[in-house]
């Protein structure tokens, strides 16, 4: 059963005042329950760009994204938030830490949002 499916994804950046770069060109992908995947290329291959639409990080220029059945690029902004929020953990290569929360409280973030109980969140810290 597919996880997560990309179906003609397409991303270019620029405007018409700007000179247009296509990033992903009709890209398709399924990922099954259970199988793990690993995206290689060189510098400038759409690696990255690929990974932010997959992640709902960023929006596609055409194509759709499915995550568990459910078309992520079709959610409005408040919607996808909270999918990701509840749905999608992210590990990014870089730290992506709030530097005015401490530690504990950039982990709590997510449960904060999610208007847990204090004494729960203590409890899981």
């Amino acid at each position: 059963m597919p996880i997560l499916t990309a179906e003609n994804l397409s991303k270019i950046y620029g405007n018409k005042r700007a000179a247009l770069t296509e990033a992903l060109s009709q890209f398709n992908l399924t990922v099954n329950k259970g199988e793990f995947i690993s995206v290689m290329g060189p510098s400038g291959s759409g690696k990255t760009t690929l990974l932010n639409l997959l992640s709902t990080i960023d929006t596609p220029t055409s194509g759709k994204v499915t995550i568990n059945r459910r078309n992520v690029t079709s959610l409005s902004k408040n919607k996808l938030a909270k999918f990701r929020r509840n749905e999608l953990g992210f590990i990014f290569q870089d730290y992506n830490l709030l530097n005015t929360l401490t530690i504990g409280e950039n982990i709590l973030l997510p449960l904060t949002l999610q208007k847990r109980k204090v004494k729960e969140m203590r409890k899981k810290t």
